[in-house]
């Protein structure tokens, strides 16, 4: 399997250029309301959600086309009561799983479905109260580091990861996350909001205030906190953006309707009708791969740290070693 990888990566990165990653919005059912995001409003629509069947279909088809990672989020994927089938599923077909989940469920549902996640990513936005009051949950973050203690204390091989999202709301926040961290003894990301129309605008940090709070994250990834960002993401905020994007040959995205979409919300078709291999293969998504490498619009870490990772940028590669060793 691992081989089956790593040919694939390979044949990816140097023949095809297509995506290995499908990020899957399994749910826009939501238990949270958070100030930060506005996926939770769309919770009416959950019952729009793509069936099990559906979404195993979708699952052979990334592996046809080449993917061989699967990320599920939301909403809450936690929500779903099939989800421990579907990642099931996932790694029966030899697909990387990460799950991204708020935490609020973690303590009742990990043994139903870590068992099939290689990654889980937990998001908390402060180490305090405050992070009840950014989610719109009470006890949320109480019932998030129990969810990840337990876990921890399991035999379950799963690789737990704190993200956090940087807004004007949690800017102070920084050092008592880190400790958080180190306390738990599990990696910590951080990335900048996005913007969500004008639901969130007037909580996006000023390029100033980006500027202090992400020289203060690299102070702390150099004391030696398990800071998974790499200093090259984390200097971009610092200095000019240098990346060349490389996002839509390394991820597509598939909402909770099965609508297949990269970057910029451009729209490729449906998984009921459309194969992922026959969009990889379009010149239409090669020729959109090619204008990306001119666009700098971005700054959360996915985009440019898998740009990175494609660029195969020493600095970077060598961040990553270091941080696995």
């Amino acid at each position: 399997m691992i081989i089956m990888k790593v040919v694939d990566v390979l044949k990816s990165r140097f023949i095809t250029h297509s995506p290995l990653i499908v990020t899957h919005l399994i749910t826009s059912l939501c238990n949270a309301r958070c100030k930060t995001c506005d996926i939770w409003k769309k919770s009416s629509e959950y019952k729009n959600d793509l069936l099990k069947e559906d979404i195993f279909y979708m699952l052979k088809k990334a592996r046809e086309g080449g993917v061989i990672w699967y990320t599920a989020w939301g909403g809450e994927p936690l929500l779903r009561k099939d989800l421990p089938e579907i990642l099931k599923f996932a790694k029966e077909n030899n697909l990387i799983t990460t799950v991204i989940t708020n935490g609020f469920f973690l303590k009742d549902k990990y043994c139903e479905f870590a068992p099939f996640t290689d990654f889980l990513i937990v998001s908390i936005d402060s180490h305090d109260k405050l992070h009840d009051k950014m989610r719109g949950v009470d006890g949320i973050l109480e019932k998030s580091i129990e969810g990840i203690k337990l876990l921890k204390k399991s035999k379950i091989k799963t690789k737990i990861i704190i993200n956090t999202v940087i807004s004007k709301l949690n800017l102070d926040k920084i050092e008592g996350l880190c400790k958080l961290s180190k306390e738990l003894d599990v990696t910590i990301t951080f990335e900048p909001m996005e913007i969500f129309g004008k639901y969130n605008k007037h909580l996006r940090p000023t390029k100033k205030e980006l500027k202090k709070a992400f020289s203060q994250i690299m102070k702390y990834k150099r004391l030696g906190y398990r800071i998974g960002n790499s200093f090259e993401y984390l200097q971009n905020f610092s200095n000019k953006k240098f990346y060349v994007c490389h996002a839509p040959k390394c991820f597509i995205h598939v909402d909770a309707r099965g609508n297949i979409f990269s970057c910029l919300n451009k729209k490729w078709g449906n998984i009921k009708e459309t194969s992922f291999k026959e969009i990889f293969n379009s010149e239409q998504y090669k020729e959109f791969c090619k204008n990306a490498e001119k666009c700098k619009i971005c700054d959360v870490s996915c985009v440019i740290e898998s740009s990175l990772c494609y660029s195969l940028s020493p600095n970077f590669i060598w961040d990553k070693v270091k941080n696995i060793l």
